[in-house]
């Protein structure tokens, strides 16, 4: 219909209802008009890569607009927040202007434009039609690269192809200062054009030149080298169906891809003549079209909401899903990276089929039998991959109250919550593999829900922690101790909230000799796309398992320092004390002998110094192997390493046994009062303990775990932790020190009860005096110092582990010093060292009184 006159948008929405009225059975119906709006240029004409300007308006009162771009059968919506265009909108009360601002003119961006404003069931359109004059989107070479002799009679032929896209190139060859224009040819899909020059003398470059008619250029070289007699080169060879031809030595060769792939092949020939690996740039046809639609939309051409479900449905499609190649990986990295981002900036949301698809993507990029595609030292791919997935994250839009979404690499669990609805605490707990859980208070919530309905999820990536860059850690080195999760709030209304998070990691190593640290990924940090930082998180560590609490919400872990932390001077404080010890235990033994005639009137005095001696042995031979340890020249031999894990067993068993067998003895003479043990008797007894079991121990777990690769940690020459070989030590040695600390008990109680035969009770004084004199005393000969050892397998806080380390090196490290102090006190002794005879008097030294305990508590039976 054609209207002369004047004519407004009310006008036409009326005419338009009231027609809707008299026709029956019409449902809607809308106008389109040409004419009453308008677009300032009709035909423009653009060179590549220049900058242009729409202006479109119209004198009426309107409610929207839109423009589009038909280029053939193609018509696409153009949408104002592409990489490439701008589109700025004035809406006034009678008018209305639109500026469409496109910064570089190529292929993508020439066809008809349409401008279009709204008003209810009314559509203005007008039309301009933007030429741009093209330049080749890619150059297609035959060869890529060539290598020939000087007696090479075959006739050299090259050729560059390129697409038909309409424009009329000028093409040329340029070589050795000549340009020649270049012979047509054609093929089905490609216009292609060819040179066949003279057979070269020297290394030669071929540059195909293609120019429009705005006189603007693009070229590609093709390189010819030439072998001659006296040069190295590598002979034609077969690889997997590809026929690589003779090519000169330091010469990398190209080649094209398969069938179904786009990209090339290229292989080195090294300054030996050897053929190098091939490095496969290949790329499925299916990727390259899903990269292309990708970048168009990327151009700010497509409705996202539209064409993002289309690109994940091919991406996830099993004719893409499996990877050949890093090259691969790049490809469909770089495809989400624009989907996520492009979705982003229009505000893009999406029902849970298409977040299923776009994570399946990511789950299948991210799996373990595509690891050695990843370029993990230089390339911030897996960091891009993580940005991306939590972009994506966040685009979910569901009516459900509960989401679940589980992969085989990714796993995604979330709430949504309604404005003012009353909720708990969000909690998730995962398990794929390593148990991983987080919560965000009540509290939290519902003031958000006092505004907004709310969205939050939680997502758990099982692999791409040891993917992202080695290089990425804190201060020191560290290693990934669990897996990564990423947690996100969605406010309906205001975007994104950042809110305290709690989370629990189960660790996949949990020797207490590493520290943990809570961490997140920072995308902000300059290195290989981001990395590791511990601001914000506070950490505690329990158990096998590390509670983080963070003050901000994004992909969080667990890293591990591979360093040991060492405590200041502890490793000096041990290496001194063994010193010290092995010197004491070397002296008391020759104390022991000098005195022993002298001392050992009694089977108890016997049963009491018989086994200090063997103490003191055992303890000197374990300490000795010990500092044997500490010298890397000595342990970097594998068999002594082994030597020295298995005598340290031994003698420490040995040790403990020993002090088993000492306090055994003084809890019979305790209890059993009028019953004493024969010499025989006791030393068998003792030998079979002190020696013989250890040594079954020692050699069962030998036995068991040396085969199996399980016995030792070679870098102290010690029982493994990990396997369960370190608990033959463990369990026997606390067992001991049980008993002895029960028997250490019995005495006290006994000391403390004098005895009636006494005449007159001793005061408390004296009685608290003979029992710290007990404890001081037995305390080392019982070996009860190691408990210090056992409390640190306890959680514990960093500053009381620090106090029981250095208490337990310094205690046990000391451990011989004290046992001559031990052997030092009974008075016996330091009579015979002085050459003294005296008779024995009532102020015996602790170990005197101790053995006096049996007939003080048989006098008061």
């Amino acid at each position: 219909m054609v209207v002369a006159g004047p004519i407004s948008s009310r006008q036409l929405t009326e005419n338009n209802l009231a027609s809707e009225q008299t026709i029956p059975n019409v449902i809607s119906s809308h106008i389109s008009t040409s004419g009453i709006n308008s677009i300032q240029t009709k035909s423009l004409t653009v060179k590549y890569w220049d900058t242009f300007q729409l202006n479109c308006q119209i004198n009426d009162s309107v409610t929207g607009m839109k423009w589009s771009l038909v280029n053939g059968n193609l018509s696409q919506e153009i949408y104002g927040g592409g990489g490439n265009v701008q589109v700025s909108n004035v809406f006034l009360a009678t008018s209305a202007i639109s500026t469409l601002s496109i910064y570089m003119a190529d292929q993508w961006w020439k066809g008809t434009y349409i401008c279009q404003f709204f008003n209810d069931s009314v559509v203005h359109e007008a039309t301009s039609q933007v030429n741009v004059t093209l330049l080749p989107t890619e150059i297609l070479r035959n060869p890529i690269q060539k290598s020939i002799s000087p007696t090479d009679t075959t006739q050299l032929v090259l050729e560059c192809c390129v697409a038909f896209d309409g424009e009329t190139y000028n093409v040329t060859w340029v070589y050795d200062n000549i340009t020649q224009i270049a012979q047509t040819g054609r093929r089905t899909d490609l216009a292609c054009y060819t040179l066949v020059p003279p057979l070269p003398t020297n290394d030669t470059n071929y540059t195909c030149a293609f120019t429009n008619t705005a006189k603007q250029k693009k070229e590609i070289s093709i390189s010819v080298t030439v072998i001659k007699a006296t040069d190295t080169f590598c002979s034609i060879k077969l690889n997997k169906g590809v026929t690589w031809n003779v090519t000169k030595a330091g010469v990398k060769a190209v080649t094209t891809c398969p069938s179904g792939k786009t990209g090339n092949l290229t292989r080195a020939c090294s300054l030996s003549g050897v053929w190098l690996n091939v490095e496969d740039n290949c790329i499925n046809q299916l990727l390259q079209s899903a990269l292309e639609n990708a970048q168009t939309l990327d151009q700010g051409l497509g409705n996202s909401q539209v064409v993002v479900p289309d690109i994940i449905q091919q991406l996830a499609s099993s004719n893409v899903s499996i990877i050949t190649n890093t090259a691969e990986v790049s490809t469909i990295v770089n495809i989400l990276q624009i989907i996520s981002k492009v979705s982003v900036n229009a505000n893009s949301s999406f029902g849970s089929n298409v977040i299923t698809n776009f994570l399946s993507i990511a789950s299948n990029l991210t799996d373990a039998n595509y690891s050695a595609f990843w370029k993990q030292d230089t390339s911030p791919l897996a960091s891009h991959v993580l940005q991306l997935v939590e972009r994506f994250n966040m685009l979910l839009h569901t009516d459900n109250g509960t989401i679940d979404i589980a992969l085989p690499n990714i796993h995604l669990k979330g709430n949504s919550y309604l404005k003012g609805s009353v909720v708990d605490a969000y909690e998730k707990m995962f398990d794929l593999d390593l148990d991983v859980s987080m919560s965000i208070g009540k509290q939290a919530i519902s003031s958000l829900l006092d505004h907004n309905n709310v969205t939050i999820t939680s997502i758990v990536l099982k692999t791409i922690g040891n993917l992202l860059p080695s290089n990425a850690s804190l201060n020191n080195i560290s290693l990934l101790n669990s897996i990564v999760q990423s947690t996100c709030i969605k406010l309906e209304d205001s975007g994104y909230f950042s809110s305290d998070i709690d989370m629990t990691f189960e660790m996949n190593t949990t020797d207490d000799k590493y520290t943990q640290h809570c961490v997140f990924w920072d995308f902000s940090a300059p290195n290989a796309g981001g990395s590791w930082s511990d601001v914000g998180c506070t950490t505690k560590v329990k158990h096998n398992k590390t509670y983080c609490n963070c003050n901000h919400l994004t992909s969080f872990a667990v890293l591990m320092s591979v360093n040991v932390v060492k405590l200041a001077s502890i490793e000096e404080i041990t290496l001194a004390g063994l010193g010290v010890s092995v010197l004491s235990l070397l002296i008391c033994i020759c104390i022991e002998g000098y005195v022993w005639k002298k001392v050992v009137r009694s089977n108890i005095s016997y049963f009491r110094h018989f086994s200090l001696v063997n103490i003191a042995l055992s303890l000197m031979a374990a300490d000795a192997c010990f500092l044997t340890a500490a010298f890397p020249s000595v342990t970097a031999y594998i068999n002594i390493c082994l030597a020295i894990t298995f005598l340290n067993h031994f003698f420490y068993l040995s040790l403990f046994f020993w002090t088993f067998c000492q306090s055994l003895m003084l809890l019979h003479q305790l209890l059993f009062v009028f019953h004493h043990l024969r010499k025989r008797v006791y030393v068998s007894f003792a030998f079979f303990m002190g020696y013989f079991i250890p040594a079954t121990i020692a050699g069962s777990t030998f036995l068991y775990f040396k085969p199996r690769g399980m016995y030792m940690n070679e870098d102290v020459c010690w029982l493994n932790p990990d396997t369960g070989a370190l608990y033959t030590f463990a369990v026997p040695a606390g067992s001991v020190i049980v008993f002895n600390f029960i028997t250490l008990i019995v005495v006290i109680s006994k000391l403390s009860r004098p005895a009636v035969s006494d005449g007159s009770h001793l005061g408390d004084r004296e009685t608290a005096k003979n029992i710290v004199k007990a404890i001081v005393v037995l305390t080392p000969v019982f070996g009860l110092t190691w408990s210090f050892g056992f409390a640190l397998l306890s959680d514990l806080d960093h500053l009381s582990r620090q106090v029981f380390t250095y208490a337990f090196s310094a205690m046990n490290a000391f451990q011989g010093f004290f046992i001559l102090l031990t052997c030092l006190t009974e008075r016996k002794v330091r009579e015979v060292l002085s050459n003294k005879t005296s008779s024995t008097t009532s102020s015996a030294t602790t170990l005197k009184s101790i053995s006096e305990v049996p007939s003080k508590a048989a006098s008061s039976m």
